[in-house]
């Protein structure tokens, strides 16, 4: 069962799955391809076809049957080591704390090295940078330049952590007083919490 209402369902080789995106932006919703912030028991990324599924259902340009072209885990442990570096980053962010500089030189040199690989496309009067290859160093690009558009935008001001799984999230609440990952998930399971403990304070009084 999914975490959340938000999912993209995607067939893999073995089993059907979900991914939930609930970040509201999708260097985030990279960051929570684990079940848990800061430690994690479950990884979603178990190989390269996975971080290809997940792309695809993000909405990121790949092609269907993509497969990892580095026989040697490269591509894929880089990915794994960007996704961690970002939450270096942003986790810190979330919680009003400074970013770790290492985490942070290391996404802005990937973001740098990103923009410098780029083909530039017009869109509208703009000039966006567009990786057409579909491959993980591609997807890395990608997932680089956006967290650094968000570290640049008004955005990162509403960045927050969910307060039950630790998961993060841009809120985009009109209160901007978001706490949960979603309320189907950790906010349920809160009210049910708090549901048994005043059970258990009404026994003891009585």
């Amino acid at each position: 069962m999914s975490r959340s209402g938000i999912v993209a369902r995607v067939t893999s080789r073995n089993a059907r799955r979900a991914f939930d995106f609930n970040g509201n932006h999708p260097a985030v919703d990279f960051i929570n391809t684990v079940n848990a912030r800061p430690v994690f028991t479950r990884d979603d990324f178990a190989t390269a076809d996975d971080v290809f599924e997940w792309a695809a259902a993000a909405g990121l340009p790949t092609k269907a049957g993509a497969v990892n072209p580095e026989p040697d885990k490269r591509g894929f442990e880089a990915i794994i080591e960007l996704r961690e570096n970002l939450y270096r980053v942003l986790g810190p962010l979330a919680a009003g704390a400074e970013p770790d500089a290492d985490a942070l030189r290391f996404v802005s040199c990937r973001a740098a090295s990103a923009i410098a690989s780029a083909e530039w496309v017009r869109i509208g009067s703009a000039l966006e940078p567009s990786w057409h290859e579909s491959s993980l160093d591609a997807i890395g690009d990608r997932l680089a330049d956006e967290a650094m558009s968000l570290l640049r935008g008004p955005a990162i001001a509403r960045l927050g952590a969910c307060a039950g799984c630790g998961w993060l999230f841009v809120d985009t609440s009109r209160a901007h007083a978001r706490r949960w990952c979603s309320m189907n998930a950790c906010g349920v399971r809160d009210k049910m919490r708090r549901y048994h403990r005043r059970q258990i304070g009404g026994v003891r009084q009585a």
